[in-house]
């Protein structure tokens, strides 16, 4: 995939975020959650960046008997994710919206956005 340098820059804290629901841990949902809700991206495009972007790189950890638990390196993660060369061609047949982990997470970044609405 390509990506300006100022796309790099704003996506870069982005899927290091995202990336941590991968992880052989439970996530800290509220700190992922933030993340996305300060970011520039729509809730579609979010849920774009999770499982066109992310899900990709870092999902077979979710199966390994010994995955990565404490992180995954920040470099090798955004030069996988940059090296891609298109979305996946292969989607799970039901829907996004009902997948772990977006299911879980994003309620949180809609209820983040709309407490950043009332309170200014």
């Amino acid at each position: 995939m390509r990506f300006s340098a100022s796309e790099l820059d704003i996506r870069r804290p982005l899927w290091i975020a995202l990336s941590d629901l991968y992880l052989d841990t439970v996530p800290d949902w509220d700190r992922i959650a933030a993340h996305c809700a300060r970011s520039p991206f729509s809730i579609a495009e979010l849920q774009r960046i999770l499982f066109d972007e992310v899900h990709p790189v870092v999902h077979a950890n979710l199966w390994s008997v010994a995955g990565v638990w404490q992180g995954f390196d920040a470099d090798w993660l955004v030069a996988c994710i940059v090296a891609r060369k298109r979305r996946p061609l292969f989607r799970l047949p039901w829907p996004e919206v009902r997948r772990y982990p977006w299911r879980e997470l994003k309620p949180l970044i809609i209820a983040l956005r709309q407490g950043d609405e009332t309170a200014g």
